[in-house]
Formats: C-alpha cells, structure tokens, sequence
C-alpha cells in the first residue's frame, strides 16, 4: 500500500505543481501588461514592472492555489485513469476511499507548501513589490518609512501614521513652508476623515511659527487644502490580502478597539483559516470525477472541465464573501460556505459512483 500511495501521490504532486507553475506564469504576463499603461511615470519602466509582477508571484501561487490542485489532481488521477492504473489497483483489492486517502495524503504537502506561501513568502514579496512601484512612479514626492508615509504636496510636507478603510486616516502631521522654505505651521491631529472628496481634519493643533514667537490653536475640525490623491495614500492602506494570519488577526482587534469596520479583514482571516479545507476539497472533487461522470472521457475533456470547474470555484469564493456580508452572514460563514458546497458537490458523485 506504500507504494501505491507514493506512486498517486507523485503523480499528482507532478501535475498539481506543473499546473501551479502554468497558472503562475500567465498571471504574471497578465500583472505586466496591466502595468504598461504606467511606464512612463516618473522613473517607472518596463524592468520595474517586470520586476514588480515576478515579486507577486508567491502571491498569485497562494491565490490559485485550490484551481490549480483541482485541475493537477483531476490531470494526475485522469493519467492513471487513461493507463487502466486505477482500474488494476481496483481489481487488486484497493478501494476507491484507500485511493483518495493515497491522494490526499500527499495532498498534505501541497497544504503545507500553501501555508508556508500564504504566511511567510507572499506578504513580505507583495509588500516589497509595491513599495518598488509606488517608488519608482511617485520618488521623491513619496517616502514611506517605519514611522509612517511621507508625502510632498507644494510647500506642505505631510506625514501619515496610517490608512484606516477607505477613507480615515490615522495620526497626521503637516509642516507649512513658505516660498523662502521657512517653516511656518505645523498641524497636527489624530484623524481625519473624507468627506466630499476633502479632507477634514479632528482634534488637532496649529503650531504658527513667526521670528517672533510659535503661537499655539486648538481646533476640533479643519479643511485640509491637499491636491495629494488617493493614489498616494495606498501604499498604506492595508489589503487584508496582503496579511499572514497572526498580523491579520492583530489588525482586526486594532481596528475594532479603535470602533472600525473589521468585516473585510474577519472575512480575509477565515478565509486563511480554511484554505487547507479547501485544498482537501478540491483534492476530493477532482476524485469524484474521475471515479465518476468523467471516467471514460478523454484527458483533453478532463482538463477542459477542471479549468471551467475550477475558475468557477475561484470565482464563487471571490463573489460569495462579500456577498454574504452585504446579507449579514457571519465572515466564517461567507468563507466557509464555498468549499462546503463543493465537498457535497464531491460526496454526491462519489456515492453516484459506488
């Protein structure tokens, strides 16, 4: 039994990481073209967009991660399958559950490469790759720091502490020069808000400086006059994504200590707690259809109906989360419910199948 749980298993460790390296590589020349219409800007050519798509593919590995083990799986058992290999280790005694358990097995490599992507690789990669970018287009106007953003907008010079959602920012600090690069004001405040497109600043100082004396104002609201776009500020924002799941689940009780809405990153960090489940499920489907409706099929119709199963299953866990917060759902809910799906999709064929 050893050996035949390390010849299914080598077989689909083959293919689900042949598959893993193809759907890699085609998101990476979709990540480069997708930054073409940014060449150009300031010091941002062709290498840095070359660079900054090759520094995401750990990244786009862990996001296809489940698609790619289901089309792997469903070729590697389709090779077998196409052999009469399964058809022999059946007749020799082997059931179907002890070839799925060989499959899923090995399966466990691949979850644990998965983890080791999702945790340790892919955040430091795709955070490097953006503080490449946002370097090389915005460059001096731009400068981020372990003590926050740096930005320069005129003659203000701006420091942020954080990007809280889509429109809250956290700690600001703007020094005021004059056209001789005297500083004269410098306004600080906790927050400040988007409203209308402007930014309104809270509970904050105005320090003016004269030759004479630094007078200091109170206030508990003021406009903030900026041309900085939003652009500028996404270095910081924080894609839920982009997090492992220790600095996740941080960032979800710092965001609800400080009263915001934790619901996309809840959603980010059940989705992370359940990636493996969903690597043993599409392992499991891949098997359903190879024992069952897809057993006589050619291998070109197997990878076919892997790819559009799939991309179906990437989709619907892209759409369902979201979805499901919008109608209240529970965030482990909203995550949980795809692979439970397609686990009863896999059940029911194999149980059709006997």
């Amino acid at each position: 039994m050893n050996i035949l749980r390390f010849y299914v298993g080598k077989t689909i460790l083959t293919t689900s990481l042949i598959t893993l390296l193809a759907l890699a590589l085609i998101r990476i020349l979709f990540a480069l073209i997708d930054q073409m219409n940014d060449f150009g800007k300031g010091a941002y050519q062709f290498m840095d967009g070359l660079a900054y798509s090759l520094m995401l593919a750990p990244k786009y590995i862990y996001e296809f991660f489940p698609m790619a083990i289901l089309i792997g799986c469903i070729s590697g058992l389709g090779i077998l399958a196409s052999r009469s290999e399964l058809t022999v280790m059946r007749a020799v005694g082997k059931t179907t559950g002890q070839i799925i358990g060989s499959a899923l097995s090995y399966g466990l490599i691949l979850i644990a490469l998965a983890i080791f992507l999702g945790e340790f690789v892919a955040p430091k990669t795709t955070k490097a790759a953006e503080d490449l970018r946002n370097r090389a287009i915005h460059g001096d106007q731009f400068l981020k720091s372990n003590q926050g953003l740096w930005l320069k907008d005129g003659l203000q010079m701006i420091r942020l502490d954080e990007v809280l959602g889509q429109s809250k920012l956290k700690g600001v600090t703007i020094y005021q020069l004059d056209s001789d690069q005297q500083l004269r004001r410098i306004t600080q405040a906790a927050s400040a808000t988007l409203v209308d497109d402007a930014w309104q600043l809270a509970n904050g100082q105005h320090h003016l400086i004269s030759d004479e004396q630094i007078q200091v104002e109170n206030f508990d609201a003021w406009h903030w006059n900026t041309s900085i776009a939003l652009e500028h500020l996404s270095a910081l924002r924080q894609d839920p994504e982009n997090f492992n799941l220790l600095s996740l689940n941080d960032y979800r009780n710092y965001l609800n200590a400080n009263g915001q809405d934790t619901q996309a990153y809840d959603l980010a960090f059940w989705r992370k707690i359940i990636q493996p489940l969903s690597t043993a499920v599409m392992i499991l489907l891949a098997a359903s259809f190879i024992f069952g409706p897809m057993r006589s099929v050619s291998m070109g119709a197997r990878v076919l109906v892997g790819v559009v199963t799939g991309l179906i299953y990437f989709f619907t866990v892209r759409a369902f989360g979201p979805v499901s917060l919008v109608f209240g759902l529970p965030a482990f809910l909203g995550a949980l419910l795809p692979p439970l799906i397609f686990a009863g999709i896999a059940w029911y064929l194999l149980k059709k199948a006997g």
